[in-house]
């Protein structure tokens, strides 16, 4: 059996009621052409940003481009590091050139004598040897007279780390084993086997021209005396000028 219901209780009084609040400002109608003007200047700005941005590229490519073509100003003429040419060739090949400029090649004399004639040029000899040291041979002096003179070598003021293998060579002719300039009595570039072009001076203390390899026997080999002696072929060189 339910007990029967409680005493209904006295009701309470309502609060107080709040202060009504300050009317806010009535918003800024959206302004279409306002809009567009902003977006105009905002493209405005990243136009000027790319712009800046492709003139900053074309002068890192302009710059780029110049320190190219300033190592161009260095002309290479001979360059061995494979074997895969032949530099055992006679007077008019090391007269006219051979082999490939992209590879193993030969620039020629009279080439070499045409842009050296008459100019203050300078010379620059990259070695590496089979073990995969490298040195190098620069001359502050360097050119060749005309095939009246048999292609005759200047060459001095020596620096670098190779050490001064062409100071005999100085004042030399050209011989090939078809035409015999030095002054041995017999002919440097025959001798001992494939010795090829050079400026021989009874003989030599560098030879870039030989065989290609490492054969037996010193006489057969690229050589440079003063770097890795008369008995250790060099692998790769590179023999380039530059004129003023």
């Amino acid at each position: 059996m339910l007990p029967p219901p409680g005493d209904v209780g006295l009701r309470g009084r309502g609060g107080i009621k709040g202060d009504k609040g300050a009317v806010g400002q009535k918003g800024e109608a959206l302004d279409l052409e306002d809009v567009k003007q902003e977006m105009r200047e905002m493209r405005k700005k990243l136009e000027d940003i790319d712009s800046r941005l492709s003139n900053v590229t074309k002068q890192l490519n302009a710059s780029s481009k110049k320190e190219a073509v300033s190592d161009t100003l260095w002309t290479v003429f001979q360059r061995r590091f494979d074997g895969s040419v032949d530099f055992n060739r006679n007077w008019q090949e090391y007269k006219n050139g051979f082999g490939n400029k992209l590879g193993e090649f030969w620039l020629g004399l009279d080439k070499i004598h045409r842009i050296t004639s008459g100019k203050l040029c300078s010379l620059h000899v990259k070695l590496v040897a089979f073990d995969g040291s490298e040195a190098y041979a620069q001359y502050s002096t360097f050119s060749v007279h005309g095939e009246s003179d048999n292609y005759r070598l200047h060459i001095s003021g020596y620096s670098g780390t190779a050490g001064d293998s062409m100071a005999w060579n100085n004042g030399m002719p050209f011989t090939t084993k078809d035409q015999d300039n030095d002054p041995w009595p017999n002919n440097c570039a025959l001798f001992s086997g494939l010795s090829g072009g050079w400026w021989y001076n009874q003989c030599t203390f560098s030879k870039l021209n030989a065989e290609w390899g490492r054969s037996e026997g010193h006489n057969r080999n690229m050589i440079w005396n003063n770097w890795k002696g008369r008995d250790e072929a060099i692998k790769e060189s590179t023999m380039k000028f530059k004129c003023k």
